[in-house]
């Protein structure tokens, strides 16, 4: 059976720019459904009703930037991808730190779109063709000059660390070139949780689940406290209730 084409969100503040780039979606004949919104606010309300496979984002917006955006589709079961079409060509590492499929400058050439676009149809294949057999319970790391293989179960939390994700074990730590996205979902979600944009943590190494004013944080057995993400408070506070957390009570300060 042929597979649906995917669905493109565009967003962008700028009238003539939203009605270019859906000129061109429709030019490179890859897309289902496009649909608009015309800042960062609107599009976080229409991706919350209907999440898009592909989002079409300009960066430098009022109210609600791009990369605002992009951070809040990280804390989706399923995360869109991201192609940034923007003016401005310095904010591209933050772009790709936050797993950004391509990063495009204004005005975007045709070619380029559809290069971009075909990647990220990729990128959803393989990850459609992977689910729910992609888990491991193994990881080659780097050793010195050598390679090794670690038990997941030995890791008690990931932290992102610019291009690299360091993985904490007990005694010593080890940092692999993966993406927060993809190890998240490499790692088994029975013994890990995502508590951050930027760290997950196995659930058996979580005492407590404490809030100081405003804020979240999950504490660790050897007293290390870390910060829980608004998108994910509501996941941890879930597991916490399921009894899936290693701790105690939250604890309020």
């Amino acid at each position: 059976m042929a597979r649906k084409p995917p669905s493109v969100l565009i967003v962008d503040d700028e009238p003539l720019a939203r009605t270019r780039l859906k000129a061109l979606c429709k030019r490179i004949r890859l897309f289902g459904e496009i649909a608009l919104a015309n800042g960062g606010r609107q599009a976080i309300e229409k991706i919350r009703l209907n999440p898009p496979d592909i989002v079409l984002l300009d960066v430098d917006m009022p109210e609600f930037s791009g990369l605002k955006v992009a951070e809040f589709c990280q804390g989706l079961g399923h995360m869109p991808e991201i192609i940034f079409t923007t003016a401005h060509s310095t904010y591209a590492v933050q772009a790709f730190r936050l797993e950004a499929t391509d990063y495009l400058l204004k005005p975007v050439k045709e070619s380029l779109l559809r290069e971009a676009v075909e990647r990220a149809i990729a990128n959803r294949t393989r990850a459609g063709n992977d689910r729910g057999t992609e888990t491991v319970d193994r990881l080659w790391v780097q050793d010195g000059n050598g390679a090794l293989q670690i038990m997941v179960s030995d890791i008690e939390w990931v932290e992102a660390e610019r291009d690299y994700m360091r993985l904490n074990l007990p005694d010593r730590s080890f940092l692999v070139h993966q993406s927060m996205h993809s190890l998240d979902k490499m790692l088994p979600h029975d013994l890990f949780v995502r508590v951050h944009r930027s760290t997950i943590v196995r659930r058996d190494c979580i005492t407590e689940v404490r809030r100081k004013g405003r804020k979240h944080y999950v504490i660790l057995k050897d007293g290390k406290q870390l910060p829980i993400g608004p998108r994910f408070a509501d996941r941890i506070a879930g597991s916490a209730q399921a009894g899936r957390l290693g701790g105690s009570d939250t604890v309020t300060e």
